[in-house]
Formats: C-alpha cells, structure tokens, sequence
C-alpha cells in the first residue's frame, strides 16, 4: 500500500524545525531535494513510505520519530518534506542553461564547471559523485549530451 502525504505543508514546516538542528546545520544530509533524488541513503528508493519508514525507525544514527509525531503530523511532515525542490519536470527545462539550472547549479556556480569538464568528470557525472545519484537515472542520453554540451561551451 502506497501511503502519499495528505497533510498540510506550513503545519509541517512548523515540525520541521525540530529536525532541522541536524538537517540544516550538517550534522545530517540535508534535504533540500529530499524527493528529487533516486535513492535514499540506506538504498532504498524515494518514496513517502520509504521516507516516512526511515523518519520513524531512525537510520545510520537517527534516532526513531515513531513516538514524536502523531499521525496527522506525520502527514504534515511529509507534505512538507515534499515541497522541498522535488526533481524538475522535463517539459520546464530549455535546454543545457535549463538542466544545469536543475541539476548542478545547486552545488556548483555556473562558470566553475566547463573550465574543469573533462571526460573523466563527464564519467563521474554520469555514475554518480558527492553523493548525487548518476545522471543517467534522471535525463536520458540526448538531454545529457545536450547538458554537457553546455557546459562545455559555457562562459
């Protein structure tokens, strides 16, 4: 059974500040793209069940929210969680500037990375690196062709 998050957003970024200690000053992954990635850091898949499972049970030295959330705040909770910059959709991205907006821009300043875009790096993007999953699981061969086209010409 899929469970989808049916609360209220603003009541959940309310709960959200109590982990934010952690998830906001480091001591834990941040989650600002929580459902924009592939995979969650104990391998399974990005889902609401998945996410609420590791939120209650705790993982890798979170402790378990089981207790901590009533139902409906747990709902809340993930609304919330899941207004945080999920993966763009195809149809709004134009082009190499448009994907590297999506996908590096986060981490990486527009004029850093053609200078240093080899095919090593090309490689590197394209499994996986600093713990982004492989491009290859969000944009198929074209939209990577054209994203790295970009910033390999971009000034």
């Amino acid at each position: 059974m899929i469970l989808l998050a049916a609360g209220d957003p603003e009541k959940g970024r309310e709960l959200f500040r109590s982990c934010s200690g952690c998830h906001v000053s480091g001591r834990a992954p941040k989650l600002d793209s929580l459902f924009g990635k592939v995979t969650l850091r104990n391998g399974s898949r990005v889902s609401d069940n998945n996410v609420r499972e590791i939120v209650q049970e705790g993982f890798n030295g979170m402790p378990s929210f089981r207790y901590s959330f009533r139902p409906a705040e747990m709902d809340d909770l993930m609304a919330y969680l899941r207004t945080m910059k999920e993966r763009p959709a195809q149809a709004d991205l134009a082009a190499g500037p448009g994907y590297f907006k999506a996908w590096c821009a986060r981490c990486h300043a527009a004029t850093e990375f053609p200078e240093r875009l080899g095919e090593g790096s090309v490689q590197q993007v394209e499994e996986g690196h600093a713990g982004t999953p492989p491009l290859s699981e969000w944009l198929d061969g074209a939209a990577r062709k054209v994203l790295f086209d970009y910033l390999r010409t971009a000034k």
